[in-house]
């Protein structure tokens, strides 16, 4: 990859991004039809109605500005996270994977719900963990800043975790090809003056979060059957408690190893933790620090396990809420993904794949998946109350 080219690349995504209007969510060819209303699905079964909200757009078919998908399925079919009906991709996005791309895979099989061609792609990890995958070409799932190449799916493609953006469970994985990967990284780098890092950045959001747990150092959540007890840079223990205050199920899930932060976001990984009967491993666990508008006080949010004995901590730091931008401008990232996407297909006669988002099909669902079926004479579903 060329220095020219890579110029080009920015100079087109900086060019498109700075003259391109905003584009708003907006309703492309919509009849006119009876007014809708939200449901509220209390835990007891009850229902609430009350009219549709001017911001409801979850069946309203959205026309991306990238060229190459400018004849979409109208019908606006959304893919969503089944813990929280969250919408992380839709359906006119899915991406048949390259027969190359899916050679680690154990099988394939046909999914109706993505379509006549639609697929998902059965891989299992070192671990022995089991996954159903199917591939889009974008989704509203949050990617780590941090990557890896290490015990991925596909050949020559590193990869992020993603989440959901409002319920943070684990929903899959973004890939990137590595000749991708290094075309934004020395982009980036022409772009950024030679790569310097904005001067305390990292420094000024680890203060954050070392000053929210200088009073309380340790916060437990409770999970149902288990309860997590979090200490800031020392251990974390899961473990259940009988009503006597005995512990008859008592672990540790790692302890305090070391900080992977980027000056983006606070990251401590824990180590060394009870050993894992299932993989003969020890257990470990990535602690992200968010930040959580709607929570007053330092919280353990969620848990996660991506991977067998391998946890995501989530802590909710509500005064990192204040070092965040108010309008972060993504716009020239989303173009310049775009230009050396451009740039690989054209050098490589588009036979690589330069980015695609992989989500964990049992832990995803289209809306209209023949499973929904119970619920088409509804309107559409916002919340669950009552839990």
């Amino acid at each position: 990859m060329n220095l020219t080219k890579l110029v080009v690349a920015l100079a087109l995504a900086v060019a498109c991004a700075e003259e391109a209007p905003r584009n708003e969510p907006t309703r492309a060819n919509v009849k006119p039809q009876r007014s809708r209303e939200e449901v509220v699905l209390g835990a007891d079964g009850e229902t609430q109605r009350s009219p549709a909200t001017a911001a409801s757009n979850s069946l309203v078919s959205i026309v991306p500005d990238d060229e190459d998908h400018k004849t979409l399925d109208s019908s606006g079919i959304s893919v969503r996270c089944r813990y929280c009906g969250a919408h992380l991709a839709w359906k006119h996005h899915y991406q048949n994977l390259p027969s190359e791309s899916k050679a680690r895979a154990k099988y394939t099989r046909a999914e109706a719900s993505l379509g006549t061609d639609g697929e998902v792609v059965y891989f299992d990890n070192p671990s022995g963990v089991e996954f159903e995958l199917a591939s889009f070409v974008d989704s509203e799932a949050i990617p780590t800043d941090s990557f890896t190449q290490h015990d991925t799916f596909f050949d020559a493609y590193n990869w992020r975790s993603l989440t959901c953006p409002r319920c943070a469970k684990h929903v899959g994985w973004k890939f990137t090809h590595v000749l991708q990967e290094q075309c934004m990284m020395e982009t980036e780098n022409h772009m950024n003056g030679g790569g310097k890092a904005k001067k305390g950045t990292r420094a000024k959001l680890s203060e954050i979060v070392d000053s929210s747990f200088s009073y309380q150092k340790c916060h437990v959540m409770s999970n149902g059957w288990w309860s997590y007890q979090y200490c800031y840079k020392n251990e974390i223990r899961q473990y259940h408690e009988e009503a006597d205050g005995t512990k008859p199920s008592d672990w540790s899930l790692g302890h305090y190893s070391e900080d992977r932060s980027t000056d983006k976001e606070i990251i401590h990984h824990f180590s060394g933790g009870q050993h894992c009967d299932e993989n003969g491993k020890l257990r470990s666990t990535t602690v992200k620090y968010v930040c959580c508008p709607e929570q007053h006080d330092v919280t353990v949010d969620t848990i996660d396990e991506p991977s067998l004995c391998s946890y995501v901590l989530r802590v909710c730091v509500p005064d990192l809420c204040q070092s965040k931008p108010k309008n972060p401008d993504t716009a020239v990232t989303k173009k310049l993904e775009k230009a050396c996407a451009k740039t690989l297909a054209t050098d490589h006669d588009n036979a690589i794949l330069p980015v695609f988002y992989s989500l964990v099909w049992p832990t995803t669902i289209a809306e209209d998946s023949p499973e929904l079926k119970w619920a088409q004479s509804l309107s559409v579903v916002t919340s669950i109350s009552g839990r």
